[in-house]
């Protein structure tokens, strides 16, 4: 296992103590929880992105809508969509 130095705020540093006593973890224990959870998140909004496309792709099949089916067009048209429910 490497090491990696963190600098932080004291404020932060005794937030992190704090929780990984609670926790009953060490802080790198808790740091390490922390980007796992983060890890899942990222890994979670990708297959739903995916998902968002295929749906994309097969409505566009399913409406015999293959004038202008490409990744590109795909990702456009799913980036407009996330951001249209977003807002």
């Amino acid at each position: 296992m490497s090491t990696l130095n963190v600098s932080m705020p004291e404020a932060m540093r005794a937030y992190v103590e704090k929780q990984a006593a609670e926790g009953q973890y060490s802080a790198s224990e808790y740091i390490r929880h922390l980007i796992r959870e983060d890890q899942k998140r990222q890994a979670e909004q990708t297959r739903k992105l995916l998902g968002d496309y295929l749906v994309l792709s097969a409505q566009q099949l399913d409406e015999d809508d293959l004038s202008d089916v490409s990744v590109e067009s795909l990702l456009a048209e799913g980036r407009a969509r996330r951001q249209g429910q977003s807002s």
